[in-house]
């Protein structure tokens, strides 16, 4: 991993510092006046996972929850999103949680990220399936840096959860972009190409999916027509 450039450094004032973890702090407030905990839907996905091995792997770090929650329970974390810009405030947020020790965000496209096979134990991703381009690349190259054995944790909004976080963002003028990739379609994907789907929960507005890599499984990339 030494090799992989594209680390996304802090606002570099403390007044940026302050501003980015205010509007980070803002958001959630927003979300608890709709009735919604968002670290705590969090922490229950992550406590799906069980026992974890690390590394591990963030895929589209948003406000940095997923990060932050992972390096908590003290785990390594590369957390991985295309924006240097969007990844501002959770490098904001494992600062102030006192864990940015643990975590390297890199600006990198999860379809391609350099990374050699089986760099990781275990790859998460919350809330950002919704938003891939290309779900099937994205998938393969996950599947190509898990390690055999490794877990992967996917979660997702549900339906409730697209429709409250819609009236969130629509309080702020804004509208909330939501793509064709869903958990169901993900987990139909990973268990066709050397996965086992371990748990499924549908809980706190997410349903999420917990697989396991089989030693047996075979890089889907690799197989001649």
């Amino acid at each position: 991993m030494d090799n992989i450039t594209g680390r996304t450094e802090e606002p570099g004032t403390g007044d940026a510092l302050a501003d980015a973890r205010n509007r980070y702090l803002r958001r959630i407030a927003v979300y608890r006046s709709f009735g919604y905990d968002r670290p705590a839907a969090v922490q229950c996905a992550v406590d799906r996972l069980g026992a974890f091995e690390g590394p591990v792997l963030d895929v589209g770090t948003g406000q940095g929850l997923l990060a932050v929650e992972l390096a908590r329970r003290g785990c390594e974390v590369v957390s991985i999103d295309v924006s240097a810009d969007e990844q501002q405030v959770g490098v904001v947020n494992a600062r102030y949680e006192g864990v940015s020790h643990r975590i390297t965000f890199l600006a990198l496209d999860a379809r391609h990220t350099g990374f050699g096979d089986g760099s990781f134990g275990t790859i998460a991703t919350l809330d950002a399936l919704h938003h891939l381009a290309d779900g099937p690349a994205t998938f393969s190259e996950m599947r190509r840096l898990l390690r055999p054995g490794g877990k992967l944790l996917l979660a997702e909004l549900t339906a409730e959860g697209f429709a409250l976080v819609a009236r969130v963002h629509a309080t702020e003028g804004r509208v909330h972009p939501v793509g064709e990739v869903t958990v169901a379609s993900a987990v139909e994907w990973f268990t066709a190409n050397g996965f086992q789907l371990t748990g499924l929960e549908e809980e706190h507005l997410h349903t999420t999916a917990v697989l396991t890599r089989t030693q047996e499984s075979v890089d889907p990339r690799s197989r001649r027509p």
